[in-house]
C-alpha cells in the first residue's frame, strides 16, 4: 500500500517563484540602493512602479549611463529625476555649474512629490533669468517640472530595509512579479492536472490552489530578498562572486558562458566588465533569494514539525533538504535557459531577445527545478523514510491481522481495498502520527490505527446476511443425509476363493 498517487504526481510549481524573483530584482536598482544618493535611484523605481500600475507606457533607461540623458520615459514624455533634500538644491543639479544652463533639452526636471510647488517657483526664476535654451515664458516652468510619486523622505526610506515605505513599496513590486508566476503556474498546473484527470473542474481547482501557493510563496520570497539585498553585507557578497566571474571569463569558454548570461537576464547583449558586474549580482540575489524562498516553504512543515506534532523533525529535514535542492536547481535552469532562450530569440526577429530570455528561464526554471526536486527526493528516500512509508508498515501489519480476525472473504477483502484507498491519505497518517505524537512507540501506533480502521472492519460485518443456526430436527436430519450418502460410497465387499 502507497501514498496516493496524486502526492506522487504533485507538480512544484513553486520553485519558479525563486528565479523569477531574482530576475525581477535585478532589473530593478536595487544593487545602488545602498550606495551614497542611492535614494535617486529608489525615487526613479518608486515612480516609475506608480506609472505602470497607473497603466502607463513606462520604461527606465537610465541605466544606459548617457551624458544628460532621460533616466526614464512615460508615454512618450523623457524624464529626468532629480531628489535633493531641498528644493533650491533639486532644482540647481540640473543646472551646470559652469554656464549655469539648464542641462537636459528635451527633458522634463522629476522632483520630490513633497518639493513640487517650491521647484515650480525656483524654474520661473531660472526662466526669466534666460537659463533655459528655448524658454522664455516663466509661465512654462510647469512644462519643465514633473511631480513625483514620492516624497524625498519616502525615498531615503524606500533606499533603506526595515522601514514601512521600503516594505510597501517591496510589496508592491513583487505584487506584479508573483501575478506573473500566478498566471504560470496556474496555466501549468491546470493542463497537468487535466491531462491526468480529464475533469475541467478537478483541474482547475487544483490550479487555483497551486498557483495561489506559488504566488504567495514568490510574494514572501520577493519582499525579504529585495529587504536583504538593501544591506551592505549584501554588497560585499556581490565583490567576492565578482572575483569568482572574472577568474572564469579568463578563458573563451567562461567569457561566452558569462556574456550569455547577461544577455538573457536583460534582454540586450552585453560584454566585457558590465558582464561580469551583471552576472556577478545576478548570481548573489538569485543565492538570497534562493535561501529566503527555502526558508518560506519550509514554514508550514516548521510548524508540523514543533507545533502540531504532526511530522517528525527527521521528516522536516529530509522536506527542507529536498526543497532546498529543488530550489537551486529551478534557478540554474533559469539562469541556463535564458541564455539558450536568448541566444535562439536572437536569431529570430519574431521571437527576439528579450523574450526568448524570459520563456527560456521559464522552461529552465521549471524543467530543471523539477528534475533535481525528483532527483534529491529519490536519493533522500534511500538515505531517510517518510513518516508515512513508516506508517504504512505498520498499517499493513494490522490491516491483515484485522482481516484474519473478522474472516473477511475474498470479495469482502477486495471492498476494503477500495475503502483503505480511499481513507488513507497523507492528511489522514499526519493525524494518526500526531495522535500517537511520533513513531517511537510501535505498539501505540499500531494500537491506533487498528482503531482507526476497526470501523471499515464493522462496516462490512455488519452487511453480512444474518446467521441462523439450524433447529435439532433439522440439524438430525442433514446428520442422517450425511451418513447414508456416505454408506452409499462405501466398496461392496468381494469374497476370496481358495
Amino acid at each position: 500500500m502507497t501514498q496516493p498517487s496524486n502526492e506522487k504526481r504533485k507538480l512544484t510549481v513553486e520553485r519558479l517563484a525563486s528565479p523569477a524573483i531574482a530576475h525581477s530584482l535585478e532589473r530593478s536598482q536595487i544593487a545602488k540602493y545602498h550606495t551614497k544618493g542611492g535614494h535617486g535611484f529608489t525615487a526613479e523605481d518608486a515612480n516609475h512602479l506608480a506609472d505602470v500600475f497607473h497603466g502607463k507606457r513606462a520604461e527606465i533607461v537610465g541605466m544606459n549611463n548617457e551624458v544628460n540623458g532621460a533616466e526614464r520615459i512615460v508615454n512618450g514624455l523623457r524624464i529626468q529625476s532629480k531628489y535633493y533634500q531641498t528644493a533650491a538644491k533639486t532644482v540647481a543639479s540640473a543646472f551646470a555649474s559652469d554656464s549655469g544652463l539648464y542641462r537636459y533639452a528635451q527633458l522634463v526636471l522629476e522632483v520630490p512629490k513633497d518639493q513640487y510647488d517650491a521647484c515650480v517657483e525656483l524654474m520661473r526664476k531660472r526662466i526669466a533669468a534666460g537659463k533655459v535654451p528655448g524658454f522664455e515664458n516663466p509661465a512654462d516652468a510647469e512644462k519643465l517640472i514633473h511631480k513625483g510619486t514620492v516624497t524625498y523622505k519616502q525615498a531615503k526610506n524606500i533606499a533603506r530595509a526595515g522601514n514601512i515605505d521600503s516594505l510597501v513599496f517591496d510589496a508592491k513590486s513583487q505584487a506584479v512579479t508573483s501575478s506573473y508566476v500566478l498566471a504560470i503556474s496556474f496555466t501549468i498546473t491546470f493542463a497537468h492536472d487535466f491531462w491526468h484527470s480529464r475533469r475541467i473542474g478537478d483541474a482547475a481547482k487544483s490550479a487555483a490552489n497551486r498557483s495561489f501557493l506559488a504566488s504567495g510563496t514568490a510574494l514572501v520570497t520577493g519582499v525579504i530578498s529585495a529587504q536583504v539585498l538593501r544591506s551592505r553585507a549584501a554588497a560585499v557578497g556581490v565583490a567576492s562572486v565578482r572575483r569568482g566571474v572574472k577568474n572564469v571569463t579568463r578563458s573563451s569558454i567562461g567569457r561566452s558562458a558569462v556574456q550569455r548570461l547577461a544577455t538573457g537576464s536583460l534582454g540586450r547583449a552585453v560584454y566585457g566588465a558590465a558582464a561580469v558586474n551583471h552576472v556577478s549580482k545576478l548570481l548573489r540575489t538569485n543565492a538570497v533569494a534562493a535561501t529566503v524562498a527555502t526558508v518560506a516553504t519550509a514554514g508550514p512543515d516548521f510548524y508540523k514539525a514543533a507545533f502540531d506534532r504532526s511530522i517528525s523533525w527527521k521528516q522536516f529535514t529530509k522536506n527542507v533538504s529536498v526543497n532546498g535542492f529543488g530550489i537551486a536547481a529551478g534557478s540554474a535552469g533559469w539562469l541556463g535557459g535564458s541564455a539558450i532562450g536568448a541566444a535562439v530569440g536572437s536569431a529570430l526577429p519574431v521571437v527576439g531577445t528579450a523574450a526568448g530570455g524570459i520563456a527560456g528561464g521559464l522552461l529552465g526554471a521549471f524543467g530543471i527545478g523539477t528534475a533535481g526536486s525528483a532527483t534529491a527526493k529519490a536519493v533522500a528516500d534511500k538515505a531517510v523514510d517518510d513518516d508515512s512509508q513508516a506508517m504504512l508498515r505498520l498499517m499493513q501489519d494490522e490491516v491483515q491481522s484485522l482481516a484474519f480476525e473478522y474472516m473477511l472473504s475474498e470479495p469482502e477483502i477486495e471492498t476494503l481495498a477500495k475503502r483503505v484507498a480511499a481513507t488513507v491519505t497523507p492528511d489522514w497518517l499526519r493525524q494518526v502520527y500526531k495522535e500517537v505524537n511520533g513513531l517511537s512507540d510501535d505498539e501505540t501506533t499500531r494500537r491506533c490505527l487498528r482503531n482507526a480502521l476497526r470501523p471499515e472492519f464493522e462496516t462490512l460485518a455488519k452487511a453480512r446476511p444474518r446467521v441462523t443456526l439450524p433447529t435439532e430436527s433439522e440439524l438430525s436430519s442433514f446428520l442422517s443425509d450425511i451418513t447414508n450418502a456416505a454408506n452409499d460410497k462405501q466398496p461392496e465387499s468381494s469374497s476370496n476363493d481358495c
